[in-house]
């Protein structure tokens, strides 16, 4: 026996009918495969995960796959690809978690069944016979009523609808329903506007009384209903939802998965000839997965609705271990949930934090089912959960969103500007339209088309993104305030709590990682995460273009408070980068110049990257250029007697890559030279044996596109 790379075991038999399968394949199922290359990472892993089982084997423990990213990732957009992807070949259902009232898990559940039990293309309705049931008697009025009469009352209801199968007659008897039943507010938790969307269409499909007698000895078969008849075991569970309405989603729930179950042998199958997208490379015949998509789980309601299912799932079948798992649930989430964390690793942790039982969060280009079950069963076993990254755009899907090609300034600016967050992308290619990007603009993403301030402009854009929307006690403009605090790379460890003068500050870095903006670093000897550049460069120019007549501190106090920190004035690098945002480019050239023979090269480099990296609050007007003139000549003027040849090559090697690693500013290929030839001529001035570190770091700079 060997496992095969879905992690399920193959016998011989089942390698000899692979095998025969395999060469009885037909050439015109061979020409419409598709080339996964072609397909987004979402698209990808759904299809990755759509194997059921073959025909003899037991299915697989499914995962509950959560695909994470900040505001604007794309988050709906991915499971719409998927949407489209699967198609009518592949049973799913859309949720969205995003509402304006609180959903309950019954609600959430009716929407899939509805979606679920649609017409599909070569394949008859889904019925939802238990389900149906289990919603009918919820909602039927059998209160002062004995328990005989509630029976034959209930049994009534039950005939009743199922006789009226005139669309006029049954619509007329749900809205009946649910009306009685939202005016008496006897079952707050079921919203009747759902209910008189769902309850027609699922009733329809049971259109043979056997079909609904086999549904209601199962409502007698469960736990719950403690041995009674059929009608007793409805009539408790129209009780139990009056009493005590949370105990109704577990039996609803059951009711759900065990539809689910009975329905996804007939509709699993792929259709003839069509292009299998689930890896089965042998053609072996096997049943597919059905796919719940659910967005915005983050939001209320989203997380029970989860919980609720998983824990209905593994109560059946702890005890039917046989039984097979029909449902792959992909979901979608804007925060991170502590409950993942004792199999899964924070994004925002660096790589050396994690210990031996956690696993990376894995793209979703890189993720599939081994790297889920096969890698966690060597840990600890399987997670119930699963959580993945989203990736951001790569600069040719920039590129098509642009209509440009992605060597363009447009192309580079935007990316640079975005990280390839695709809102952000979006909101820019609106934004810059075919305007021409001159080499070295710095306001080129203004929004002259706005009445607005530009500090105002930059608020808002910051306020888009929803940063601090569960910190009510925290405004944007104290978040702006902050916004070198959070910001500065070394700022971002995991243990960060109020640091210089900012009380809030570890609240608001907590929220800023666990929405999902920080990601770690992969240096193992330190501990420094990443903000994501869109959010960082909103924040610190919606600083540098407050007003100084404005009440609120502005970015000159703020960078002078950060400098003069305790911990800052014990590290030299802290301190350069604090200088160099306030503009003091002389104490900056200074430190490096002194340093140059003492410090290993590689290291040199990789702390002159980071003071560079630092941000301005030179004015949005004037071009990179012009700035970079100026700056060589305030270090001339600062520095008149002390000019030395790695001096004058320092003060144009820090002005240009300060200059150029502002994200917002349009590239200009003149400063990108002006770096690699720094590089090139600081090698022969070294009195050190590594100088193969500069020119390499002059070869990547002259690589890189920005």
């Amino acid at each position: 026996m060997q496992d095969d790379e879905f992690g399920s075991p193959i016998t011989a038999g089942t390698a000899r009918t692979m095998q025969r399968a395999g060469q009885v394949i037909g050439r015109a199922q061979q020409e419409m495969m598709f080339d996964d290359s072609r397909l987004s990472g979402p698209t990808m892993l759904a299809r990755r995960l759509l194997w059921n089982r073959a025909p003899s084997e037991q299915s697989r423990a499914q995962p509950v796959v959560v695909m994470l990213g900040p505001v604007g990732a794309g988050k709906t957009t991915a499971l719409q690809t998927i949407s489209q992807d699967c198609g009518d070949g592949v049973v799913h259902a859309f949720f969205d978690f995003e509402r304006t009232q609180p959903v309950t898990t019954v609600e959430a559940l009716a929407q899939i069944a509805f979606n679920l039990s649609r017409r599909w293309t070569a394949r008859r309705a889904a019925r939802f016979t238990r389900f149906t049931l289990g919603l009918i008697a919820v909602q039927a009025q059998l209160d002062e009523l004995s328990h005989d009469q509630a029976k034959e009352a209930l049994r009534k209801e039950i005939e009743g609808f199922f006789r009226s199968q005139r669309s006029d007659q049954l619509i007329g008897a749900v809205q009946t329903l649910a009306d009685a039943a939202e005016k008496t507010k006897i079952l707050p938790s079921v919203v009747a506007v759902t209910v008189k969307m769902v309850l027609p269409p699922l009733i329809r499909t049971l259109a043979r009384r056997s079909l609904t007698s086999r549904a209601e000895r199962w409502h007698a078969d469960i736990p719950e209903a403690e041995g009674a008849t059929p009608l007793d075991a409805l009539v408790a569970l129209n009780r139990r939802a009056r009493a005590h309405p949370d105990e109704m989603t577990p039996w609803l729930t059951a009711a759900f998965l065990a539809d689910v179950r009975e329905n996804h042998p007939r509709m699993a199958t792929p259709d003839p000839y069509s292009p299998c997208a689930c890896k089965n490379p042998s053609k072996i015949r096997h049943l597919h997965n059905w796919i719940v998509l659910l967005d915005n789980i983050d939001h209320e309601g989203g997380a029970r609705f989860l919980s609720d299912l998983s824990v209905a799932r593994e109560r059946h079948l702890r005890h039917n271990s046989d039984d097979h798992d029909a449902l792959v649930v992909i979901a979608t989430s804007g925060r991170w949930n502590p409950e993942w964390e004792s199999a899964w690793r924070p994004p925002w942790q660096p790589t050396s934090k994690v210990n031996d039982l956690s696993q990376v969060v894995p793209r979703c280009r890189d993720a599939g089912y081994r790297s889920w079950y096969v890698n966690a069963a060597a840990r600890n076993g399987p997670s119930r959960w699963y959580p993945v990254l989203l990736e951001p755009l790569e600069i040719d899907e920039t590129a098509r969103i642009l209509e440009v090609g992605q060597f363009s300034s447009r192309c580079t600016l935007v990316q640079r500007a975005t990280g390839g967050l695709p809102q952000a992308v979006h909101a820019l290619a609106h934004l810059l339209g075919n305007s021409e990007i001159r080499p070295g603009g710095r306001d080129v993403l203004l929004r002259p088309d706005q009445d607005l301030p530009e500090a105002d402009s930059w608020r808002r854009r910051l306020c888009d993104l929803g940063p601090i929307q569960r910190l009510p006690d925290i405004d944007i403009d104290e978040l702006i305030t902050v916004a070198p605090f959070v910001t500065a790379p070394w700022l971002a460890p995991i243990g960060a709590t109020n640091i210089v003068s900012g009380p809030r500050v570890g609240r608001i870095l907590t929220e800023l990682r666990t929405t999902l903006w920080v990601t770690g670093t992969s240096d193992d000897d330190t501990s420094n995460a990443e903000l994501h550049p869109w959010i960082t460069k909103t924040m610190l120019t919606a600083l540098a273009e407050r007003p100084g007549s404005s009440d609120l501190p502005t970015y000159e106090a703020q960078f002078e408070a950060l400098l003069h920190d305790s911990a800052t004035g014990d590290d030299p690098v802290r301190r350069a980068y604090c200088q160099l945002a306030l503009g003091r480019i002389g104490d900056v050239v200074s430190l490096f110049e002194a340093d140059f023979h003492q410090r290993p090269h590689r290291d040199w480099i990789r702390r002159l990257s980071l003071v560079t990296g630092a941000p301005d609050n030179m004015s949005l007007a004037r071009d990179s250029s012009e700035l970079y003139r100026e700056l060589v000549d305030q270090d001339f003027r600062d520095h008149p007697d002390d000019r030395s040849p790695i001096r004058n090559v320092l003060s144009r090697l820090i002005a240009a890559s300060w200059l150029m690693s502002n994200p917002f500013a349009a590239p200009d290929p003149r400063l990108r030279e002006i770096i690699v030839n720094a590089y090139r001529e600081l090698a022969p001035q070294s009195r050190r044996p590594d100088v193969a570190a500069l020119y390499d770091a002059a070869t990547q700079r002259a690589r890189q596109l920005f």
